[in-house]
């Protein structure tokens, strides 16, 4: 049980002088995150990575999921979704090498790890200096930026001319301005634009805009929605960013389809939610799931055959991984439903995770 015994965080070891040094056990992890790559390599290990997670099937009990295993290099540890090994060997990156090699003992992991990253006097408690001006926090984010993690920009609200708040979504359809402010959902007035009589709802992704939704505020304009050159809504999660930040406290986040029923939840006072941009659930978004670092995922999916069809996909392909919660739905979706409906028959149910 390795990650029992990682409780100090130094332990002893002899140096090239032959007296007893204290190593620094966060150190060693840094500089193992620092090149995470040189030691999946070493172990023989076939992985990928996605926005500061690498993923694999598990090495240690031989699956065959390419998803059934993911290392967090932002908490700098590891977790089997398909066999639960981090429960056996300990969620520390020292659980992870140790179950890999099959070693006896925390001693030959770390035999082993300073062995192939040359560590030595250089890296006890009392020698390592940093060797510039960056604060420990800096340092850490530059650990390790996988290069497919790199967004492209595909298209920008920018683009689209003379846009204002959306009387659509506040007159016709009862959201608050203030919330549409903090969404940024404008429609667009120009008429040379494409886009006029449409309300424009930007899309956003590690901080940049990734595309947006434009939904006509008209029902004679076909199709309902457009999505902006270049948008895949099968590689995001709509309102992640935020969501993530606001749920990691509660080790949770609401799930459901549209940009609307995460409005609703946001004016209920839930700001742990995103949307799917439709029913279904893409591998993708998944691994963004599984990236957030969350344990429970409160399913809000429409209440229609649709809706259905996508909570047992998702029942499916989540069940393993995340605690699942499904509350009583009153209306079709979460859009049609009051501020008091939402907290009279949904809240109750998932007290505590928002």
């Amino acid at each position: 049980m390795f990650g029992l015994l990682i409780l100090s965080l130094t332990v002893g070891y002899f140096g090239m002088n032959g007296t007893k040094q204290k190593l620094d056990l966060n150190k060693v992890k840094d500089i193992i995150f620092k090149d995470l790559g040189k030691l999946l390599k070493d172990l023989d290990i076939e992985w990928d990575s996605k926005n500061n997670n690498v993923f694999m099937p598990c090495p240690i009990h031989g699956g065959d999921n390419p998803n059934g295993l993911s290392i967090s290099s932002i908490h700098k540890n590891w977790r089997c979704w398909t066999h639960s090994c981090h429960e056996e060997f300990g969620t520390d990156i020292f659980g992870f090498i140790g179950g890999c090699r099959q070693d006896a003992t925390f001693s030959d992991t770390l035999r082993y790890v300073c062995k192939l990253y040359n560590i030595g006097n250089e890296h006890t408690s009392t020698s390592v200096k940093p060797e510039n001006n960056k604060s420990q926090l800096e340092e850490i984010v530059d650990i390790f930026k996988p290069e497919d993690t790199q967004i492209k920009e595909h298209a920008y609200t920018r683009d689209v001319k003379t846009i204002k708040n959306s009387p659509y979504f506040e007159n016709n359809r009862g959201f608050l301005s203030s919330t549409l402010s903090v969404f940024g959902v404008k429609d667009c007035i120009d008429k040379s634009s494409s886009m006029f009589n449409r309300a424009i709802i930007p899309v956003r992704f590690q901080n940049k805009e990734v595309g947006y939704i434009a939904r006509a505020t008209k029902d004679y304009i076909q199709p309902k929605y457009l999505f902006s050159s270049g948008f895949k809504k099968t590689e995001y999660l709509y309102n992640y960013d935020e969501a993530v930040g606001a749920g990691l406290d509660k080790h949770t986040l609401f799930l459901v389809e549209g940009q609307g029923d995460v409005w609703k939840l946001y004016e209920a006072g839930v700001k742990n939610a995103v949307g799917l941009f439709g029913k279904d659930i893409s591998n993708q978004q998944i691994k963004l799931l599984v990236g957030a670092g969350v344990t429970y995922i409160v399913v809000l999916t429409d209440n229609d055959q649709a809706g259905r069809e996508g909570r047992m996909k998702i029942q499916r392909e989540l069940s393993r991984m995340f605690n699942l919660i499904y509350p009583p739905m009153l209306k079709k979706d979460i859009g049609d439903m009051t501020l008091e409906q939402i907290k009279d028959y949904i809240l109750p149910h998932v007290k505590g995770l928002y």
